[in-house]
């Protein structure tokens, strides 16, 4: 029997013990995340108006019809206008609770609700993977929590709430297998991964990365073998869960295309005469004066009066323009608004040049063409957040925290919301990434006025690094 030291003991149950308190902890502040979410589903109402865009045509179609249809421009055929997950998930909620009823869309809600408790969890098991203290951890997944634009998006029929819990467990699932060496971290970062590409294209350039970058990561614990094994694997999620639905695309179509037929026309909107960087118009004098006049709450009444909302960048088409679009499959349409944009970009590149500036800009900060953007609980936490990120980042690099892949994914996301174009929901799904170097900051403060007698006893949530 091998003798421990009573201090060590005492030390050791004293861990155990502040590890048993911060996970209950954390799972009460996913449980608070989880009632945020849905009382804010109840406060706003929001089965009245869900918000569904393209979801819940296609998901009708696959109920009604058996086929994932989508009629634009006058043509109603085979569309790729969305990733298939949340249509098909819609379209389940409707045959379980009724088409287009008010039940399917709480039902959808409070997924997302769910979807926001365990990306606090995660967000948790995030930072502590990445070596950030027990307090930074449990920061992190109370801002998470709590944080506006995460409980507000909760409230739509869409996916982001969805994609952002797989970007932060994409990461974790990541850091934990290069860490550990182990084969079943991998499995999990494949199959979250190509399903969160297959959800959201934007993501798929890093996926496709990855199989390349696990080959030459600096890593003690991963053999050659387990690094060709674990590209193999990720190849074999990537023809499972995400190929069908290329093939798929290429028979309808009569094209490659890997999920989504909306590359060159979300090009245009966000390039052309009248554009903002954005699908929205630019809002006139008069709208940005009747928002500051409105008093402009969360409320469905007022985020869908026309008044503020109403036009499109498809609204400022020329009949000449419109004309070559009409009756045309979403495959001709691609071609034409392809032509479109590489045309004006072309003439243009001076302005395209002050749009991709504008797009980084609005992505982030906030979209300022945007009415809900004009709302005090979405700028002013995302400008907290924006002026503590790099101080954050400082904090993190200094304790050294390995940045390397979560860069990587904020990065491209980045790079290709600049380059083509934003919108506010894009940058949500990085809101998390951004907060854990916000509670970096936060723990820093504390920490130091807990060295220094000044309140916040924290001890028993911080026993190790």
């Amino acid at each position: 029997m091998t003798y421990s030291p009573p201090e060590a003991v005492s030390r050791n149950s004293a861990r155990q013990v502040s590890s048993r308190g911060a996970i209950a902890l954390v799972i009460a502040l996913a449980a608070l995340a989880f009632g945020l979410r849905a009382g804010a589903i109840v406060a706003l109402q929001r089965w009245r108006v869900p918000n569904a865009i393209e979801h819940k045509a296609l998901a009708l179609s696959l109920v009604e019809n058996g086929t994932f249809y989508f009629r634009d421009f006058n043509f109603y055929g085979p569309s790729s206008v969305q990733s298939p997950p949340y249509p098909f998930l819609l379209a389940t909620l409707y045959i379980m609770f009724g088409t287009d009823s008010p039940a399917a869309y709480v039902a959808a809600m409070l997924i997302n609700a769910v979807a926001g408790a365990l990306t606090v969890w995660f967000a948790w098991r995030l930072v502590r993977a990445l070596g950030g203290t027990q307090l930074t951890a449990i920061f992190s997944a109370l801002l998470v929590a709590i944080w506006p634009s995460q409980v507000y998006a909760a409230t739509h029929v869409q996916a982001i709430s969805l994609i952002t819990l797989a970007v932060v467990l994409m990461i974790y699932l990541f850091q934990r297998s290069v860490q550990t060496g182990r084969l079943l971290p991998w499995l999990g970062y494949s199959l979250v991964s190509t399903f969160a590409a297959l959800t959201e294209p934007v993501l798929l350039p890093i996926v496709a990365l990855s199989g390349l970058l696990i080959l030459i990561w600096k890593s003690s614990t991963i053999t050659l073998g387990a690094r060709l094994g674990n590209a193999a694997v990720l190849l074999a999620a990537a023809v499972l869960v995400i190929m069908p639905w290329t093939v798929r695309n290429r028979t309808v179509h009569g094209q490659w295309i890997p999920i989504k037929s909306t590359f060159w026309v979300n090009v245009w909107k966000a390039n052309n005469e009248f554009a903002t960087g954005t699908d929205r118009l630019e809002l006139s004098d008069e709208k940005q004066a009747a928002l500051k006049g409105s008093g402009l709450a969360i409320s469905d009444k007022q985020l869908v009066d026309p008044k503020f909302d109403n036009e499109r960048q498809y609204d400022r088409l020329t009949p000449e323009q419109r004309a070559r679009l009409e009756h045309q499959p979403e495959a001709a349409r691609e071609e034409v608004f392809k032509e479109f944009s590489t045309t004006w970009i072309d003439s243009h590149p001076a302005r395209y040049a002050k749009l991709c500036a504008v797009r980084l800009g609005k992505t982030l900060w906030v979209d300022w063409d945007n009415p809900k953007a004009h709302h005090i609980l979405f700028w002013l936490p995302r400008t907290a957040m924006l002026v503590l990120l790099i101080p954050g980042i400082v904090v993190a690099v200094r304790q050294k925290w390995p940045l390397m892949f979560m860069t990587l994914v904020a990065g491209s996301c980045l790079l290709t919301y600049t380059l083509t174009i934003t919108a506010a929901r894009f940058s949500l799904p990085l809101e998390p990434l951004a907060l854990c170097f916000v509670a970096a900051i936060a723990a820093m403060v504390v920490e130091k006025n807990r060295a220094e007698g000044r309140g916040f006893m924290v001890q028993s949530l911080h026993p190790e690094r």
